[in-house]
């Protein structure tokens, strides 16, 4: 999905002042959940697109744009009610994470989407819960399924 800029977005980008949040709809999901969790960073509901995301405080730092480092974003949830780390304990393996940016004043319409998010490191202590998640792990990824040995490849060394 491109993400297009609509106009009600840019007349709010663009306004003196503006009264309508830019909020952010998180969908944590793993298959051993009993169902995605939905959250958003405000303090009521946002119903969008037919799925109810629950208020909880987020904050959100989006990575650096540039073409040298991984796309990291980084989340921080408050860990006071200690409803979220419930989850995030009974699970191993990576939790997937999907953000949509939405205008307050029309949650259906997607501003921006960041899809294929997986949670790479997770740290918590009693107040907050912070999350590291990765967009592609390119550093990681084998090119080729050769090893580059001396024994395989002697010319090379």
């Amino acid at each position: 999905m491109a993400n297009t800029i609509s106009q009600e977005l840019m007349a709010q980008l663009m306004a003196e002042s503006s009264n309508d949040p830019f909020l952010t709809l998180l969908t944590l999901s793993h298959e051993t959940f009993s169902d995605d969790i939905l959250l958003v960073n405000n303090s009521v509901a946002i119903t969008s697109n037919s799925r109810v995301f629950q208020p909880f405080p987020v904050k959100i730092r989006l990575p650096n744009d540039d073409d040298e480092t991984r796309k990291e974003f980084v989340i921080q949830f408050d860990n006071v009610s200690l409803e979220l780390i419930e989850e995030i304990r009974s699970v191993t393996t990576p939790i997937g994470c999907k953000m949509e940016m939405v205008l307050a004043s029309i949650p259906n319409d997607i501003q921006m989407v960041q899809e294929g998010l997986t949670i790479q490191s997770i740290n918590y202590n009693s107040k907050t819960i912070t999350a590291k998640l990765v967009l592609d792990n390119f550093l990681s990824t084998e090119i080729s399924s050769e090893k580059y040995r001396p024994t395989n490849f002697p010319g090379l060394f």
